[in-house]
Formats: structure tokens, sequence, C-alpha cells
């Protein structure tokens, strides 16, 4: 075995040598003695497991078998590749172990005219690829470092806790390699191929959708006095969706992993990827589907064609207004009114009831009486947000989900919309770049929905298709 290998064995022997030690000399301790032990044991076990993965890493890139593949990788890209021999690359593993592979470069020739081109990518290390490594990490590191940043804080938070489990990187490090599965990420959505698992047949289904604010750095023609690059600071709307199903007492069904994904592009680019992971799931086959929302113009507008795309019938599907959200229109229509003390509350209660029942009939009626012949332009709006969705489009049947042990409301993308955004991405005082902004959105999603694993599976291991 080469040189590398035995520094890696001969290092893994000294550490295991040091952790039968200090097991060895336990006797007496007091607490704070126990927790620097406990702290010495974790960080060498997190060591010797690196070094492990270092021996094994060197014994896979040494295996005929393995350069075997490689090479066949190589020839399978549209480009022809040629062998520049072996060239060591460093790697990062758990515990702040490093292992250097001597693995073989391809290239590919170029006229002059295109190798002008500095971003052109030219050359590739199939190795590599086969074993999920990039940007000098393994993907088990990689996994680590997207997680942390996408569930901390900050990129500084995220750093900090990686050097407690020996990945000693900085800020600009992990920004780059959370970029880089980003990419990965959206060029399998450009490509419609994320894949997302689980069989809506026979389920009730719930389809909801929201917005949350996030402030981009736009770009901005000139540069600041000290050189910097201008830009405009804007809020823009990321829009999130989330798909769950609910059990026959219409609680969320623990046998169904929900899907939480949104992107910060258009309306028709957040559908577009809705309608692809509710085919995948067989929503078609479903008991039930109801799409819950609240009164935004571009959800409703897009969900009659969602459903057409999706062949659903109309006895499968309901589609259904915010309960809550109905509510607080019902609050600000008494409060423009003329009505004080007991009559109010009692008008706003029994609205309520006859929301709750599913009389929209009567509650319109109830509305025009109060607001009169002349009503306000604020009090005008409020009506035709009753008269619209209860009654011209029936959105607000709610007797109707109850019956059915659906839900009325949609505190659930509320609910997701604070977790995955507002909790990480917005804030006055941060700026983010378009591209890192979604990256964060819709991993942390992921990881939020329970699907962390099915994420990092489609991003972290490069298929010879997207090897270029």
């Amino acid at each position: 075995m080469n040189a590398e290998y035995q520094r890696l064995e001969a290092e893994a022997s000294e550490v295991q040598e040091q952790i039968n030690q200090l097991v060895s000399s336990c006797n007496q301790m007091a607490a704070a003695d126990f927790q620097k032990f406990e702290a010495r044991i974790a960080g060498l076990h997190q060591r010797l497991a690196g070094l492990r993965q270092g021996m094994g890493l060197l014994k896979l890139a040494g295996s005929a078998k393995m350069q075997a593949e490689a090479a066949k990788l190589a020839k399978s890209q549209p480009k022809t590749f040629h062998s520049q021999g072996t060239r060591p690359k460093t790697v990062q593993l758990m515990g702040g172990v490093t292992v250097t592979l001597d693995i073989t470069y391809y290239h590919r020739f170029q006229c002059p005219e295109k190798a002008k081109n500095k971003k052109a990518n030219r050359g590739m290390y199939p190795m590599l690829i086969l074993l999920g490594i990039a940007n000098g990490f393994t993907a088990g590191v990689r996994q680590r470092m997207m997680k942390c940043a996408a569930l901390l804080g900050s990129y500084e938070e995220a750093v900090q806790m990686l050097a407690d489990e020996g990945i000693t990187i900085c800020v600009n490090t992990l920004r780059k390699v959370t970029a880089g599965m980003g990419e990965m990420l959206a060029r399998l959505t450009k490509l419609g191929t994320v894949k997302v698992s689980g069989d809506a047949a026979g389920r009730r289904i719930v389809v909801t959708t929201d917005g949350g604010r996030v402030r981009l750095r736009e770009k901005r023609r000139g540069r600041t006095k000290k050189g910097h690059k201008r830009f405009k600071p804007a809020w823009r709307e990321p829009r999130l969706f989330m798909i769950y199903a609910t059990d026959e007492h219409g609680k969320l069904d623990p046998t169904f992993s929900p899907i939480i994904d949104g992107s910060l592009g258009s309306c028709d680019q957040l559908f577009r990827l809705l309608l692809s992971y509710l085919k995948a799931l067989n929503v078609k086959a479903a008991s039930k589907v109801l799409f819950i929302a609240d009164g935004a113009a571009w959800i409703w507008r897009r969900v009659p064609s969602l459903i057409t795309s999706l062949e659903l019938t109309p006895e499968q599907t309901q589609q259904r207004i915010d309960y809550w959200h109905a509510v607080e229109y019902l609050g600000k229509i008494v409060e423009s009114s003329a009505l004080e003390g007991k009559p109010k509350t009692q008008w706003l209660k029994t609205q309520k009831n006859r929301l709750y029942r599913g009389d929209i009939g009567l509650v319109v009626i109830a509305i025009r009486e109060l607001v009169g012949e002349k009503p306000s332009k604020d009090q005008t709006t409020w009506r035709n947000y009753f008269e619209n969705h209860g009654l011209v489009h029936r959105r607000m049947d709610y007797s109707m989900s109850v019956s059915n042990h659906l839900p009325i409301g949609s505190g659930a993308i509320e609910s997701a919309v604070r977790r995955v955004i507002n909790l990480r991405v917005k804030s006055n005082a941060t700026y983010w770049l378009r591209e890192n902004a979604e990256t964060i959105i819709r991993f942390r999603a992921w990881i939020k929905a329970g699907r962390a694993e099915e994420i990092f599976h489609q991003t972290t291991y490069v298929t010879p298709e997207l090897a270029i």
C-alpha cells in the first residue's frame, strides 16, 4: 500500500491508543472533568472515523474496477477527453482529516478562440465524480455543511458549528459549497428531473401555497467611491407550496411525508414545479384533493388550469379560501360600519357562524345591507371578495370540508413560510443574491419537511449526464 495509506493507518493506530488510555484512566472525576473527558473522547472518535474513511477512499481510488469505471465515464462524454496522467487531489474528511489521492485527470482540447474563455470547463476528474467528491469535500461533509448553512441563523454560525465537528472552513468556502449544491438543484429543476417519493392514491391530499419576503441585492450601474459594485436593495416575494395528506380525523397523516418547496422565480415557474410533483405523487388517484390558500389573485388564476392538467374530476377536488382570512375580512367590514357595542359584536359573531356552516348567501346579504348602496372603496373590495370567492367560485363551503375531514385553514403553509423563509432569510439588514437566497430557501424547505436525505441524494451525487 502507498505511503499515504500507511500514514493514515499509523495515525489511526495512535488515535485508537489514545482512546484506550483515556478510557483506562477513568477512576474518579468531578462533573467538570467528565465534561472534558466527553469532549476529548468525541473529538478522538471523529478523528478516527475520518482516518478510517480516508483509508477506504484510498483503496477505492486505487481499485482497478473504479479506474476502469472512471475511464468509461470520461469516454461517455459528448466531447472527447484525453488522459493527462495522474495528479494529486486533496480531499477533506470528517474530523479534520485530509487525504491526497493520485487520480487521472482528463482534458479536452479547444480551438484558440474558444480557449480564451477562462470559464470554459475543459477538464475533469471522473474518479471524483464517481465518489461524490466536489470542491475538495466528500458527499457526507458537503451534506453536513449544507444542513448547517440552511438550518442555522447565518453562515458564520454554521462555520462555528462545523468547527466543533472537526470541519474547519471559512465562510467563503461554505458559500461556494452551498452554491454548488444549489446550482445542481436548479439544473435538475430546469430538466424536470427532481424526484419526490410517496403515493397519493386513496389519500386526502391538501395543496396550499403562500408567499414570504426577502431582501435582494439587485445590480445597479456604477461603483462606489471605494470601488465596490453598487447594488439596489429590493424586497421580493419568494413563494412556497406545501403538499400534505390528512388522516380520517383531518389531522396531518404521519405516514405521508409532506413536501415543501418554492422559488423566487415567476408564479408560472412555481406552478410548473408544483404540477411535476403532483404528477409524481399520482395525485390523480387521490380520494380528495383540496386546494386552499388566502385570496391572492396569482394563486387562484392558476388553480383551474392546474386541476385540468392533473385530470382531476369535480367530485375529487375542492377549492377553499382560508377561513381565518375570510373572518379577518368580516372584521374589517364591521369596523368600517356605523355599528358599535353589542350590535357590532353580535353581527360579527352571527356572520362567522354562518360562514362556518357554509351559508355564504346569508353572509353576502348581511354584508350588502351593512355597507349600503354607497359603500366606500374598501367596502366594495371586501364585499366583492365574498361575492367572488363565496358565490361565484364556491370557495367558502367550509361545512363540506369539515364533513370530508379536510382543513378549512391554510395555517400549515403560513407556518412553513415563517419557519423556512422568515427565520432564515428575511431581515432588514441582510441583502441576498437571488441565487443564494433560493438555494437556502429550497434546501431549508426540504429539510424542514423531513426529506433531507432525499434532496441530498439528488444534489450530492453527480450523474454522468450532468457531469460536465
